[in-house]
This record gives structure tokens, sequence and C-alpha cells, in this order.
């Protein structure tokens, strides 16, 4: 049956309770924005990108401390598409005799 709030109730949940979440859910707010601030303020401009899907992964893991939140595994890291390439293979050529070769006994062509 459903009872009417009682003084000491906030939504059907004892006050002590709901203080403590609502201690747990500000400090966790507190962390996230503190480590946002201080790798925000480390990363250099062209890296923005990536610091920010790292800190979409730190913020999903998170999430798993809440009750009713469930991690959500976020994008993969962007694979780094670098400028420099690499020279293309020259073609390899490979001399094959009948006999071995003997630095000592020079063969001239027969005329």
């Amino acid at each position: 049956m459903l009872s009417a709030p009682t003084l000491g109730t906030v939504f059907g949940v004892p006050l002590s309770l709901a203080l403590c979440a609502a201690a747990v859910l500000t400090a966790m707010l507190l962390l996230v924005a503190a480590v946002s601030w201080a790798v925000l303020r480390r990363v250099e401009r062209a890296d923005l990108p990536v610091a920010l899907l790292g800190l979409a992964h730190v913020i999903s893991a998170l999430c798993g401390f809440l009750p009713w939140g469930r991690p959500t595994p976020p994008p993969a890291l962007p694979q780094s598409a670098s400028g420099v390439t690499e020279p293309a293979a020259e073609p390899t050529v490979v001399l094959v005799r009948a006999e071995p070769s003997d630095p000592a006994v020079v063969r001239r062509p027969q005329p």
C-alpha cells in the first residue's frame, strides 16, 4: 500500500540515504570535472579529438559505479594516419649460377 510521505523521507527514501546518494553523485561529478580540466589544460590543440574520446572512456567507466548506469563501450580510438609514407620497394634481382663463384678465378668470355 502507498503511504503518505513523512518528514524524514524524500521520494519515499530515507533522508540519510538520499543525502548519501547526493554526496556520492556530487563527488563523482567533481572528479570528472577535475580530470577533464586537468587533461584539457595540458593537451595540444591537434590532439584534442583523441583527448576528448579518452575522456569519454573515463566517464563511461565511472558510469559503472552508478546503480542505474551501465558502462557502454565508447567508440574505438582512431588510428593515426601518418602523413609519412614509405617509399615503394625497388625490384630485387637475384642471380643464380650453376657453378660457385670464386673471386680468385676470373673467366673471360671466349671470342
